[in-house]
């Protein structure tokens, strides 16, 4: 009986504890709730926003002269009057949420309700939840998304970074699709015929070598629509905490110059960073204070602490978003995508109120949408970010100078 136990294989080690989930636990990650919303009157969500928008709700600048000042409280209109222009405005006024439809209460409540998700909400089940039109709820999260990446995905890093990329969208999709994924027949397994000696042809002579190895002009093969998302990631200073800041690009290939160019745009030149041994990043050694790699075909980290597992969790959580949430974004919105899950990602240890107040602040401090006002009627943004630069890209919604559809 003690030999059969002692042969019997030993169980999948489980990962070490982080913390993070006895903090999802814990009373101080829920501190905001459905409920909260609910007992707030029109007057309360105004001063709800002003505070997140402006942290004060006596002291503002006006959103037409900028004059910060105390300005005239009109509680009737729920809104102000400015000392020095007299022209009036709202808590909404200059941002993306500017001549909005909604209630304030229910706009707070579909974004309450985004922001919880651990990897995104979609906007059709945004739609079911809250009753709302389809364009209207997809709208109101991509300005959320533009707000992320024009207020959040900015600004230089110093630290130890870790860099890494990971296919997003184009890579073997077509040959998985609508085709059974089941593991293959018991046959006896075959040498791959690019492994094989070269053989000598019996009529002419000739050494006849192997087929090329399926990798050979990897480049040419790839989808035109394969698009890379590379991640860059600030460690923490506190022990067992994970990562502080999030820069991500989406780029056309994972290669020097669109490796250098995320990290000359976001990180300073004294970082410290990590990479795989990929050879696209090989001049960091040149640009950067320090530049250490491991190499995952024999180890996660190495002993120093050398490793890139903070952008290997990003680039897990981002293929979560992406296949498994909303299933089939463009590429040409990619970007938004991506500096959404950035945000998520730095913000997992917030609890549910000061999630929602932060995302309120950055999406609010970008001013007016420039790329989803009017976008039922054909106003759509006309370029792919990448970070070799602007890319024309045409959109999958209405074409301009459409009229929105009457509901069925």
């Amino acid at each position: 009986m003690t030999a059969a136990v002692a042969d019997r294989p030993e169980l999948f080690p489980l990962r070490k504890r982080t913390g993070t989930a006895a903090f999802h636990m814990s009373k101080e990650a829920v501190d905001f709730g459905y409920e909260d919303l609910d007992k707030l009157t029109q007057k309360e969500a105004v001063t709800f926003m002003a505070e997140a928008r402006w942290g004060s709700t006596k002291e503002m600048p006006c959103t037409h002269c900028g004059t910060f000042d105390a300005h005239y409280w009109n509680i009737k209109e729920l809104r102000w009057k400015c000392t020095c222009c007299g022209k009036r405005f709202s808590v909404t006024s200059g941002t993306v949420f500017a001549d909005r439809k909604l209630s304030l209460i229910k706009i707070l409540k579909i974004i309450f309700s985004w922001a919880n998700g651990a990897s995104g909400k979609p906007a059709l089940q945004l739609r079911r939840d809250w009753n709302v039109a389809y364009s209207t709820v997809f709208t109101l999260v991509h300005k959320l998304r533009e707000g992320l990446l024009r207020g959040f995905n900015v600004g230089v890093l110093c630290g130890v970074q870790e860099v890494d990329g990971m296919d997003v969208n184009g890579r073997r999709y077509r040959e998985k699709r609508n085709k059974p994924q089941s593991g293959s027949s018991s046959a006896k397994p075959r040498v791959p015929e690019h492994l094989l000696k070269p053989k000598v042809d019996p009529e002419t002579g000739e050494i006849v070598g192997p087929p090329k190895p399926p990798k050979f002009g990897k480049t040419a093969k790839q989808p035109a629509d394969r698009r890379l998302l590379l991640v860059m990631r600030q460690r923490g200073k506190s022990q067992g905490r994970g990562a502080s800041a999030t820069r991500i690009a989406i780029a056309l290939s994972e290669c020097g110059k669109t490796v250098t160019a995320l990290a000359t745009r976001y990180a300073s030149a004294e970082s410290k960073m990590m990479s795989d041994e990929d050879p696209s990043y090989a001049t960091f050694s040149k640009l950067f204070a320090e530049h250490k790699t491991i190499n995952h075909s024999k180890q996660y980290a190495l002993p120093d602490g050398t490793n890139n597992n903070q952008a290997e969790s990003f680039n897990w959580r981002m293929r979560r978003a992406v296949e498994g949430i909303y299933l089939n974004p463009s590429n040409k919105y990619l970007k938004d995508y991506g500096a959404e899950q950035a945000w998520r990602e730095d913000t997992r240890r917030m609890s549910t109120g000061q999630k929602l107040k932060n995302l309120l602040r950055v999406a609010m401090g970008v001013g007016m949408s420039l790329w989803w006002r009017g976008f039922t009627h054909g106003a759509h943004r006309d370029e792919e970010l990448l970070i070799e630069g602007p890319r024309p890209a045409s959109g999958r919604g209405p074409k301009k100078g459409a009229k929105p559809k009457p509901p069925r």
